[in-house]
């Protein structure tokens, strides 16, 4: 069993990691909750004290999810597992930071009969090289971590499971 210190600071980084990646997995949800995206879906900011709001209400959500996964992996024993549960955390994080930020996005946009051909091509490879630069290193980072977690919490049993091997 690690020390007590140990085990806290690590569950406080871990915390503090998929706290500030919850940011951008909450920030599109807060952005249509407080209406700041017209009919098309793009982000059009009405007035700062809207925006303001919205973004001390993430800071809070983002803060409390920082507080509950650090007391959540804090009491893990093993640390071993603490690190596995850490990681598959953020790699869920990850990947579900995709779909959420393509909520915002404007699906007429890349349809050729409501935009033109042109646009809608732009639109098109514009979307592309989004995927690339912005999608890829989320889906490839999220699956990397959520499979090393998977495995490291694999590989190192819990009490309970100590108990039924032995």
């Amino acid at each position: 069993m690690p020390p007590v210190a140990i085990k806290w600071l690590s569950s406080i980084v871990i915390g503090l990691l998929v706290g500030r990646a919850s940011f951008s997995l909450v920030n599109p949800f807060l952005i249509m909750a407080f209406g700041l995206n017209d009919a098309t879906g793009s982000y059009t900011p009405s007035d700062s004290a809207t925006v303001d709001t919205m973004q001390m209400t993430g800071g809070i959500i983002s803060l409390l999810i920082t507080a509950i996964v650090a007391i959540a992996l804090a009491r893990i024993a093993n640390i071993r597992r603490l690190i596995g549960w850490g990681c598959v955390l953020l790699g869920v994080t990850l990947l579900l930071t995709m779909p959420a930020s393509m909520l915002l996005m404007d699906p007429s946009a890349h349809q050729a009969a409501t935009a033109g051909a042109r646009a809608a091509n732009d639109a098109n490879t514009a979307l592309f090289f989004w995927a690339l630069i912005f999608g890829l290193p989320y889906i490839g980072g999220g699956l990397l971590l959520t499979i090393a977690g998977a495995i490291l919490i694999r590989k190192n049993p819990g009490k309970t499971d100590q108990n039924a091997v032995a």
